[in-house]
């Protein structure tokens, strides 16, 4: 008689267990979202190394150009604690990470690092971080004076006369917290560059950067700046002729 009684229970019992496992669901696909820096010469792409001509017969080679961004928002919505540019060993990538472009119809900004950030120890950022001391490098003035925000280098044929002489270095460094720019993009247009990503452009015109028709850099008179005392003026006109140059393509 038990016998009778348990039989169904031990018959349920085994359908039970021989029930397949539950197909898990899929998982969600990971959005991404990069922004992009294309660095022109007026209308035309920029290669480093190559010579461009400017308005007053100089010709110039540029063989560097990095840049900090800090503090990237919208709002109530944080984009990136901090973006750099390094054309040279990067390319035009500047930021590229997992996020929802939908949320940064506008981008606001820091050009340079943030007082926030500008004064800590490079070596305690995460490794991860463009900050860190091993990702920054030679944009890390010493603890006492920060990064350098933005960076300029090349070479410059002064002389004028058909030879390729590139008689003349070139070397523009920005930092120090006076020199910080707030900056903002609005309407902005992100482009879908992959099954999940989405890219925004931004330029970078050189020409306009040192040949600004309302503030031109006088390479030959205006070579270098570390932001030092004494070089206030040719560092403000680098600062604000960069901040102009930047802007979405």
């Amino acid at each position: 008689m038990v016998k009778n009684i348990l039989f169904p229970f031990i018959i349920i019992a085994i359908l039970v267990s021989c029930k397949p496992d539950p197909i898990p669901e899929p998982n969600e696909p990971v959005s991404q979202a990069r922004i992009l820096v294309n660095p022109t010469y007026g209308q035309y792409p920029l290669y480093l190394d190559s010579i461009y001509q400017g308005p007053n017969g100089i010709r110039i080679k540029i063989s560097d150009i990095k840049f900090f961004t800090t503090l990237m928002t919208n709002g109530n919505n944080t984009f990136a604690e901090v973006g750099y540019f390094d054309y040279r060993e990067k390319g035009n990538v500047m930021i590229e990470q997992e996020g929802d472009y939908s949320k940064f119809p506008s981008l606001s900004f820091i050009l340079g690092v943030d007082t926030s950030l500008n004064h800590d120890d490079p070596s305690a950022f995460p490794n991860n971080s463009p900050l860190n001391i091993i990702n920054s490098g030679s944009m890390h003035w010493g603890w006492n004076t920060g990064y350098i925000f933005i960076s300029v280098e090349g070479k410059a044929d002064t002389l004028n006369d058909g030879v390729d002489n590139f008689d003349l270095s070139y070397s523009y460094h920005v930092g120090t917290d006076w020199y910080q720019q707030a900056m903002t993009f609005s309407n902005l247009s992100w482009t879908k560059t992959g099954t999940n990503e989405h890219s925004l452009f931004l330029k970078l015109d050189m020409e306009s950067f040192f040949f600004n028709p309302q503030q031109p850099i006088d390479i030959p008179n205006e070579s270098f700046t570390h932001s030092g005392a004494g070089l206030g003026p040719l560092t403000q006109k680098v600062t604000i002729n960069f901040k102009n140059a930047l802007q979405p393509q």
